[in-house]
């Protein structure tokens, strides 16, 4: 244990040193992750396929606040659209009105997971979501990963009628309106996947603020069990098919991320666990105390050598230790 945590430290230590420059590196990747995800879903514009332009957004993204680079992560997604039909242009930019309105300008520090979400469904991490949600955002990130599920269906639905577009004899056959409401919003596994996404999160979010000993993995465990069983459960009385391994791998991996993050976050010592009582003129007071695991730096210690032989001031020479 003690070996994990020096290194847990260490690397601490490190990113605080470093922050200036560790910091804008890490927006940076992170916001290259969201344009090539961009990119891979709704890949219609040439000038956002170029490299030089996703390194220039992506430098942008890094200097801006994280709720102001998801904006502009919608703008390209909005601009994308119209190089399709007008329609899905306007349909886009109707949708991400509503959601900057209604979410992004009021609860921004969630705003990352909008494409957190359509990221993980590119590497076929579905079922690691709502774990990784819960505890980076607990309650909050409910929303934000009901929209990320819609954007990555809406992603599906524009790709479908791009390729409809491409083989239609006359364009105007293509009810584009009728297609992208009946497919994407009237989605029936779109809406039991964010229903069953907001019952891990919530279920994990609640177990993990719970005051009792070892809570956190308890939640980080049973959100595992939960998800599976969630799954399980709507496929089974919905009729909707669940990769069953892939559910189980990703709660598998889920579990893991998330262990490691709280590992990160906080490592406490229940064994020396104190209850502390005390009470004033107004309220009794219950106080729980639980020391956090830690390696103690070393203690300099200061000796003192004397010239026995020369009594003078100057004489006394110090040895730190």
């Amino acid at each position: 244990m003690s070996g994990l945590i020096q290194v847990r430290d260490s690397i601490r230590n490190f990113l605080r040193r470093f922050d200036e420059v560790i910091s804008p590196l890490f927006y940076f990747i992170a916001a290259w992750f969201m344009f090539w995800s961009i990119n891979k879903l709704y890949g219609y514009s040439e000038l956002f396929e170029r490299g030089i332009v996703t390194f220039l957004l992506s430098v942008i993204c890094a200097l801006v606040s994280a709720s102001t680079a998801v904006l502009i992560g919608c703008i390209v997604i909005i601009f994308n659209c119209f190089f399709v039909t007008k329609e899905i242009g306007i349909i886009a930019l109707f949708i991400f009105i509503i959601i900057y309105c209604m979410y992004m300008r009021m609860f921004h520090d969630c705003a990352w997971i909008l494409f957190f979400v359509p990221i993980m469904y590119i590497f076929k991490m579905t079922y690691a979501i709502p774990l990784i949600v819960a505890i980076f955002a607990g309650a909050a990130g409910i929303v934000p990963a009901a929209i990320g599920v819609l954007l990555y269906k809406f992603a599906v639905g524009v790709s479908d009628v791009n390729n409809m577009l491409l083989t239609a004899v006359k364009k105007e056959d293509v009810d584009i309106y009728s297609y992208l409401i009946d497919n994407v919003l009237k989605d029936r596994e779109m809406l039991l996947t964010a229903i069953v996404f907001a019952i891990v999160i919530l279920l994990t979010f609640f177990i993990y603020k719970l005051p009792f000993d070892y809570s956190w993995y308890v939640a980080i465990g049973a959100g595992g069990i939960i998800n599976i069983l969630a799954f399980l459960i709507v496929g089974v009385m919905m009729d909707m098919e669940v990769a069953f391994g892939s559910l189980i791998f990703g709660s598998f991996i889920g579990i893991i991320v998330t262990v490691v993050v709280q590992i990160c976050k906080r490592l406490v010592d229940y064994s020396r666990k104190e209850v502390v009582q005390f009470e004033d003129d107004d309220y009794y007071y219950y106080v729980k105390a639980i020391p956090k695991y830690g390696i103690s730096e070393k203690k300099k210690t200061v000796k003192k050598v004397t010239d026995k032989g020369n009594t003078s001031a100057d004489s006394n020479i110090k040895i730190t230790i």
